[in-house]
This record gives C-alpha cells, structure tokens and sequence, in this order.
C-alpha cells in the first residue's frame, strides 16, 4: 500500500512549508521516523520524516517550491507499487512561469515587449466540475484585464473571487515597462523567510491602520536600569535593555486594555487572557518575531534573560516553532539603529503594534524651566476595524505614563 508523505504543519500559524533540500531521493529506502526533507516554515527550518516503511517511490516537489499544508510532497511504499495520480498544488508554480518569460542577462538591458499574462498565487479556486469561485463584477474584470482567474486569491466568502481580488493580482504583478532601459546587475530569488514576509506584510497591508504617535520621558527608565543590571550584571552576566523594561511596560498596559491583546476572527473579536508579546529582532536573513509568553507575569530580569537567549538562538536559526509563534502583541523596537520615528505595520493576526525610537538626551520644559531629559518617540498602529483613536490614544497614554514613573511597575 502506498503511504502519501504531506506537508505537515510544525506550527499554528504555519499556512504552507517551502522545500529546501531533499534528504532522500527516489529509489531511496527509508524507515518510519527517518528524516526525508527539509523545509521552511512560518520563519524557521525543520526536518520531516518518513511516516512509514518503504521505498520513496516519486518526490512530487522541488527546492524552493511553496506547498500548503496537507498537500502531497512525496509517495512511500513497496517497488514496483503503483503511484497514485495526484500533484501538489504549487503557491509559486505562477511566479515561477513569469521568472522564465524573461531572463536578461547581466549588464543588458530589458527589452521592450508586452507584459506576460498577469497570473498570481496558484490557489484552487474551483469547485467541483471546474467551475470558478467568482462573482460576475470578478469574472467582467478579470476578462478586461486579461487575468486568469485560476491562479487568483479569492478573499470573499468561502475562498469566493472577488472584484477587489482580480485587482490586486494585477497591481501584484511588475509590467515589462518598469524594467525598459535599465540595466541589469543581477536578479536574486527571495529567501523563504522574506516570502514569509512579503505574505504577511501584504495581508497586513489589506486592512485598515491608524497610528497615534507620542513622546515619552525614558529619564527615570534609564535610572532604573541601571540598578536593576548592578543587581543582574552580578548575579545573571547580563545587561537589562531598555526595551526589556519597555516590554514589561506594554504587558503591564495590555492588562489594562484587552482588545489591543485580540484578534479579529470574522465578525467575532477574541480576546486573549494570556499576555504574549511579540519581540521584532533582526537577523541576517530578514525580520523575525520572538515571543515572550505571559510577559505580564514575568519580571524585568526575567524578560531580559528569555529575551538575550532567544536573540542568540534567532542568530543561529535554532529557534522552535513555539518560540516564533502565538504573540498577542508587538513591539518593533529601531533605536539601536539611530532611527527617531517610524510607522510600524501590524503583524497578523494582532490588533495592534508599538513602535519605538532611539532615545535621546534632549532640552524639555517642565514647569516652565528648562531642562535636558532622555526622550523617546513612540507610535502605535491599530487596526481600525476593531480600534478607534480615542482608546489607541487611551493606551498609548496610559503606557507613556508606566514608562515616566517606572519604579511604580511590578518588578
């Protein structure tokens, strides 16, 4: 009997894998447990193996395709056993038939020509019979653009096409007129993790955003840590950060605020009891989100510990699934990079993200005097289906107020 290898899910938010190198090849035997193939997942690599005894019959995929999860990846079982006719569905396959319509070399020139026939993310949009899921507004405008209504994303009701979707697979995809002229020093494929993004950031981006921004007094932060590290240097042999202070801060703030710590599930919002804060990290290979779970129930040092371990595992591609999953909150933190304010993008499925600066020493007036104070600027975004200004103003005022009187935080 042949045993169908899927793509397995190696976390809740995982909603496909991307095949980085096959371990095994056809003809290959394999035992129950044995890894066959490595891929990656919502941010991070893993191994899957073998679901049972046998002969790789057919690998279905190759490196750098993009396969939902469930969907077949390889067939295992006895030789000369017959093979199943059944294929993935591939999420790249249309991206990877416009790569091969021009491939210009390097130093030349794109020449002039007409765009390739606009196609998009190759998701099953039939039922069954072949009909398309699409409302007639869709199928008019997907005629008039010349758009192949297969390989479109429907967001309507049960996968169902609509107009808006037909018009985002157009403005998804680069006409040759944007390269006419220019020349060429290389083209580099996007790693798995920046395709993660990209994913994310555009589903993001289709929802609406409102940001309240702020100055906030860090003078007293700065003096609380520096006696919390003459405690922690001794005892731990480490520094406390400001943004670990700053992300107990926003767990303390979110306790106050439940729906900045949701999510919007169709008409539902679901709010969490667990406080979860995402913690935005740079890495060499793109932008990763670490979690503290019940960071409200942690103290500072805690946080500071979890928050250093799970850096130095980020930068050596060691985290878990567990790790990189399940915030309920972010915080996206650019002041070590000398940047003063910016406009954070919330990270799916959360309500809402902050946003911080460097702090720098700067003259302030207080009491009509003045004097120099270690400022920070900070923004909010909040997702305005389910957030208005006045309760994102409410939040970010409360949160300023923690960080300027911060020895009244639970430790």
């Amino acid at each position: 009997m042949v045993t169908t290898m899927i793509m397995q899910r190696m976390s809740v938010a995982m909603e496909y894998g991307v095949i980085l190198k096959w371990l095994k090849k056809e003809g290959d035997k394999v035992k129950k447990g044995d890894a066959v193939v490595e891929i990656f997942g919502e941010k991070n690599e893993f191994e899957l193996e073998s679901p049972d005894d046998g002969i790789i019959l057919k690998l279905l995929c190759d490196v750098n395709d993009e396969i939902p999860i469930s969907e077949p990846i390889a067939f295992i079982g006895k030789e000369g056993e017959n093979i199943p006719d059944i294929r993935p569905r591939k999420l790249n396959a249309a991206a990877q038939m416009q790569t091969a319509v021009v491939t210009p070399a390097v130093g030349t020139s794109v020449p002039k020509s007409e765009s390739p026939r606009t196609k998009t993310q190759a998701v099953e949009t039939r039922l069954p019979g072949g009909k398309i899921k699409a409302s007639p507004r869709a199928k008019k405008k997907a005629k008039e653009l010349d758009i192949d209504l297969t390989f479109v994303t429907g967001t309507g009701p049960e996968g169902r096409i609509v107009e808006k979707d037909v018009l985002a697979a157009k403005d998804a995809i680069p006409h040759g007129s944007i390269l006419d002229d220019r020349k060429i020093r290389r083209t580099e494929p996007m790693t798995p993790l920046r395709r993660t993004i990209a994913r994310r950031m555009t589903q993001s981006s289709q929802n609406p955003h409102i940001t309240m921004i702020t100055e906030i007094d860090m003078t007293e932060v700065a003096i609380l840590r520096e006696e919390l590290n003459r405690r922690v240097e001794k005892t731990h042999g480490l520094r406390v950060s400001f943004n670990d202070i700053i992300v107990k801060a926003v767990a303390d703030t979110l306790e106050k605020f439940p729906k900045f710590n949701a999510t919007l599930s169709g008409n539902d919002l679901v709010l969490f009891d667990d406080i979860n804060v995402g913690v935005a990290m740079a890495t060499d290979q793109g932008l990763i989100v670490v979690t503290v779970r019940n960071a409200n129930r942690k103290s500072i040092t805690e946080i500071a510990i979890e928050t250093k371990e799970k850096g130095k595992k980020a930068k050596n591609n060691e985290l878990t699934p567990e790790e990189l999953t399940g915030s309920t909150f972010t915080v996206s933190n650019l002041g070590p990079f000398q940047v003063d304010l910016f406009i954070p993008v919330i990270n799916p499925p959360e309500t809402a993200i902050l946003a911080l600066g460097q702090i720098k020493k700067q003259p302030v007036v207080i009491d009509d005097a003045i004097a120099v104070r270690s400022m920070m600027m900070a923004s909010c975004a909040v997702d305005h289906r389910v957030l208005d200004g006045a309760p994102a103003g409410q939040f970010l005022s409360s949160l300023k107020d923690t960080l300027e009187n911060p020895f009244m935080m639970k430790m």
